[in-house]
């Protein structure tokens, strides 16, 4: 955040499909059959072992996504201290050893941040703007198409007819 606005994003291919190709891959499952292992691991009827598995084979991927955090906010050399606010958003999110993970672990000592982090999910109210008229947008996993619209939406206000396409596109990217 700059003044409160946004200094930037940073996204990254490692999310929810990710975490299932590990899940899938460790515990020789169909991708189908480890989605849905995944979205219903704090379910009761899972078993503890195979739980266990699941959660095992994750630590594997989140430790690859958890460096990938730190790279990108490393990025942000140009910002003096970092905002001690992590919004998370998509299906992978909901994940609650990456949330846990976020939160305990020590993986933001190096960056410029003036204390430990907080990590909060997004929730479709906080994206100013962008209304859900249909009420299936209840929670953070669909956020990102959410941000989407809303960079879409400020792109064509913020043109006026003059602007070439070169104009919009550069102004898109900027964002």
């Amino acid at each position: 955040m700059n003044d409160g606005g946004v200094e930037g994003t940073k996204m990254f291919g490692i999310g929810g499909r990710s975490f299932t190709r590990t899940i899938a891959s460790e515990m020789d499952l169909s991708y189908t059959d480890a989605e849905k292992l995944k979205v219903n691991l704090d379910h009761q009827q899972i078993k503890a072992s195979v739980r266990k598995q699941a959660e095992d084979a994750i630590d594997k991927t989140l430790d690859v996504w958890i460096s990938g955090v730190e790279l990108a906010l490393s990025e942000f050399d140009s910002v003096d201290h970092l905002p001690n606010r992590i919004l998370l958003c998509g299906g992978g999110a909901s994940l609650d050893q990456l949330v846990d993970a976020l939160s305990k672990r020590e993986w933001y000592k190096d960056l410029p941040f003036t204390k430990r982090p907080t990590v909060h999910h997004i929730q479709p109210e906080e994206v100013l703007g962008i209304h859900d008229t249909t009420g299936n947008v209840k929670d953070h996993t669909l956020i990102t198409a959410m941000g989407l619209l809303r960079v879409g939406y400020d792109t064509i206000v913020g043109t006026t007819d003059s602007d070439t396409i070169k104009e919009k596109l550069n102004r898109l990217l900027r964002i």
